[in-house]
């Protein structure tokens, strides 16, 4: 017997489609559960099944070779027109089941008993399931851990339907603060054409730094979760191509750098230091139109570290009788990669070199 249309078809498929199901998003998240239930009640199959439109899906499946039937072979969506768990103890004999597909074929199913997945609307998904070949009665607890069992489902996808809304929210705020970024670095750039050469090499160097940040939010963007390592290898060369079409002509600035991922802090930090170095190389390195390169390279070491080298081939360091302000931000960038920042004279111009751990506790 074809079960009724709910009468709230048109909620329960809208809630269906916000939590995701019938999607694979939710792969192995129930397993544990279907397992626990057939212990519990010695049923041989249990199933979380999702009553779609047309079908129902199983979510989980323990016990069948199968993951979904029409909605002829659906006992669950009797199920979901009740409150209170839908038990059949002999499906030959109940009218709602006596034509079922799986109690008339081969190996019959003969036992049903589904406690409903109900949302805090209550508007019922489908249910958590328990089947048997033979027919038998749940007792009072068996009952009772059935329907503890699928109101753990249930909130399996509140959690995952707020972390869905949370990560829509972060990757909202992130393509609010790259925009931002971007519209001061425009703003920077535009009111240094009209600027003195002094202030306008300062409001240029202020226009590098935002668009490293821009750089990063757009790894960030794209990022699923924020707090995992992300790879930052591309980040890098974009960061190494902005400062290449904003350094001095005749100024090459070549680059490479192994695979490496890093949590966004960590990214953060490597993008500014990146930036200050080819920055203080273009600035100091090639006075008076000198020409030259600027080699920048970053390579896995051992122990899960990673260094990164900036030389160049121009006139060494500028006496200072103290850092100026470039040093200090690669020298805090450092710090917050906890890597020691080293620079010196090299055969062939000056170098600037750090280590640093990949991870952190």
């Amino acid at each position: 017997m074809l079960a009724p249309i709910h009468p709230h078809q048109k909620e329960r498929l809208a809630a269906i489609r916000r939590y995701d199901l019938g999607t694979q998003a939710h792969g192995g998240a129930f397993d544990g559960i279907v397992e626990l239930a057939a212990q519990m009640s010695n049923c041989p199959i249990a199933l979380v099944s999702i009553v779609h439109a047309d079908d129902q899906k199983f979510e989980a499946v323990c016990g069948l070779d199968f993951h979904g039937t029409n909605l002829e072979s659906s006992m669950c969506s009797h199920a979901i027109l009740q409150e209170e768990i839908l038990e059949i103890p002999d499906t030959r004999v109940d009218i709602r089941t006596r034509d079922n597909p799986l109690v008339t074929g081969p190996d019959p199913i003969l036992f049903y008993a589904g406690a409903q997945i109900t949302t805090k609307a209550g508007i019922p998904l489908g249910s958590l399931c328990v089947l048997d070949r033979r027919p038998r009665r749940l007792g009072d607890a068996e009952r009772r851990a059935l329907r503890i069992l699928a109101n753990q489902v249930m909130q399996r996808l509140e959690l995952h339907e707020a972390l869905r809304q949370q990560d829509a929210m972060r990757r909202e705020v992130d393509h609010r603060v790259k925009n931002s970024l971007a519209n001061v670095a425009a703003m920077t750039r535009m009111a240094a054409r009209s600027a003195t050469p002094e202030v306008r090499e300062a409001m240029l160097s202020v226009e590098k730094r935002i668009s490293v940040m821009v750089e990063l939010h757009n790894d960030l963007y794209r990022s699923d979760n924020p707090d995992e390592p992300i790879e930052v290898t591309n980040y890098l060369e974009r960061v190494a191509s902005h400062l290449r079409d904003m350094s001095p002509p005749g100024v090459e600035i070549e680059v490479h750098f192994d695979s490496v991922a890093l949590i966004a802090r960590r990214a953060s930090a490597l993008g500014v230091l990146i930036n200050e170095m080819i920055s203080n190389a273009c600035k100091h390195a090639f006075p008076d139109g000198r020409t030259g390169r600027i080699v920048l390279s970053g390579q896995k070491t051992n122990a899960g570290r990673y260094a990164i080298a900036c030389a160049d081939d121009g006139v060494g360091s500028v006496d200072a009788s103290e850092p100026g302000l470039g040093q200090r931000i690669m020298e805090a960038s450092a710090a917050q990669l906890e890597g020691l920042l080293r620079t010196f004279p090299s055969p062939d111009g000056y170098r600037t070199e750090i280590e640093f751990p990949v991870t952190v506790d």
